[in-house]
């Protein structure tokens, strides 16, 4: 009676088109391995390199790990991280969640408090995770109310990118400046000796806040109401690269425009840039294809040095079942290990996300063959900081851009456009 009611029921599943169909990876296979099998989908975000190392991975866990314990993980690319987190919020209404995707770490709070999802401490303390191994500036993101929401995985932070082509022809020395007042005399002698930009940059809260923490303060208050922009520091930074800006010794895009950057960067346009360490194995590819070199440095210092981090978190769903859950937590585990995980740093440029990491062969050598790998690595074992999780501002980055946008490249009165975003964004953080 139990066979026939079970037939009964896939069939009114066939009819109504739930349950069989192609794209179904929630844990049921056909008919000969469906009791063995634990199918889960993987969410990820982005393409190129990372796209390469998301997919190779899943096949290598596949092949291992989850034909040992009857998993196999499916790899879907869902866009950029924004669009990742509305199709998870869709998905969650649905039903029809992916076991595990990757989350861009400012969100992890958001989806914590509304229930989308899990903790993962049982799981840790099962498997005897030592999360202290994993760097205390990679930590802040992971954790919400005293609870593990995601452990790290394509982790990053900005960083100066030095075109020393251009910096050699202008006379300048290779390993970049030091501090603010650097940056500008680096600037302005390269506009001055090779007719370049000094600086190509567009409008990037994540930026935005790494200059912030430069002048020893952050982008928020410590209890999250109010923004610092129109401060001391706040006046300070977007007085500094407006004067550059006028003087056409930096050349400014909007936040829209990130691509044009890319463009002064192929065509030498510019000796130095701010972007993320995940783009250093593209940025070196296109250096080598068109005969120019590049380094790196810290993002340099006001008053001290500062660099927010940035990328993802590996993270599971609330509606996934327990055994899907169990399948999603072995796949973490195993991506996140420090093997698995010094592959994933050689392969997209991310930093090593723990000691034992870094201490890998792969790293070691990594580090050796191109030491501009490292200095994301070194910036951030001394000078990483966490991002603002709070769901406030998520909309309140939006007007962070807006803002850059007005005195970077509009070249708007500084005093008066940060009187006004200061007033709007402290709404926005007060939930008015």
């Amino acid at each position: 009676m139990k066979k026939l009611l079970s037939i009964l029921l896939c069939g009114s599943l066939l009819l109504s088109g739930c349950g069989t169909s192609s794209n179904n990876t929630t844990g049921k296979v056909d008919k000969d391995n469906s009791e063995e099998v634990t199918k889960i989908k993987f969410w990820y975000a982005y393409t190129d390199k990372i796209q390469e190392n998301n997919e190779n991975m899943v096949k290598k866990f596949n092949e291992t790990v989850g034909k040992e314990k009857g998993i196999e993980v499916i790899a879907e690319y869902q866009g950029a991280y924004d669009e990742v987190h509305q199709k998870l919020q869709a998905a969650h209404i649905s039903g029809e969640v992916p076991a595990v995707s990757v989350m861009e770490i400012a969100s992890i709070e958001t989806f914590a408090n509304n229930g989308l999802i899990v903790p993962l401490d049982e799981y840790i303390q099962k498997d005897n995770v030592d999360t202290s191994d994993f760097y205390e500036g990679l930590l802040e993101n992971c954790i919400v109310n005293d609870n593990f929401y995601g452990l790290p995985y394509l982790r990053s932070t900005p960083i100066l990118y030095l075109n020393t082509t251009l910096l050699s022809e202008a006379g300048l020395n290779p390993e970049g400046p030091k501090t603010w007042e650097g940056l500008e005399t680096y600037a302005r002698t390269i506009k001055e000796k090779t007719g370049k930009y000094g600086i190509s940059m567009y409008s990037y809260d994540w930026v935005l806040e790494g200059f912030f923490l430069q002048h020893g303060t952050s982008i928020l208050s410590e209890d999250r109401k109010s923004t610092n922009l129109n401060t001391n520091e706040g006046k300070e930074i977007f007085t500094f690269f407006q004067n550059l800006a006028k003087d056409n010794i930096i050349r400014t895009h909007s936040g829209d425009d990130s691509s044009k950057v890319s463009a002064d960067i192929l065509n030498q346009n510019a000796g130095m840039w701010f972007a993320s360490t995940a783009d250093l194995t593209k940025n070196l590819q296109v250096a080598e294809e068109n005969n120019f070199e590049i380094n790196t440095a810290f993002l340099p210092k006001a008053k001290e040095y500062g660099v927010p981090t940035g990328g993802c978190n590996l993270v599971i769903t609330s509606k996934a079942s327990d055994k899907e859950k169990q399948a999603a937590w072995e796949f973490i585990k195993w991506i996140t290990s420090p093997e698995q995980a010094a592959i994933s740093t050689v392969t997209t440029g991310y930093v090593p996300t723990s000691k034992t990491v870094t201490e890998t062969e792969a790293i070691q050598n990594l580090f050796k063959e191109r030491p501009q790998f490292k200095v994301a690595l070194d910036q951030l074992e001394s000078y990483g900081h966490g991002r603002p999780m709070n769901k406030e501002y998520v909309e309140a980055k939006k007007e962070l851009i807006n803002v850059m946008d007005a005195v970077f490249v509009n070249l708007k009165d500084v005093n008066e456009t940060l009187k006004t975003y200061q007033e709007k964004i402290d709404s926005i953080l007060r939930g008015k």
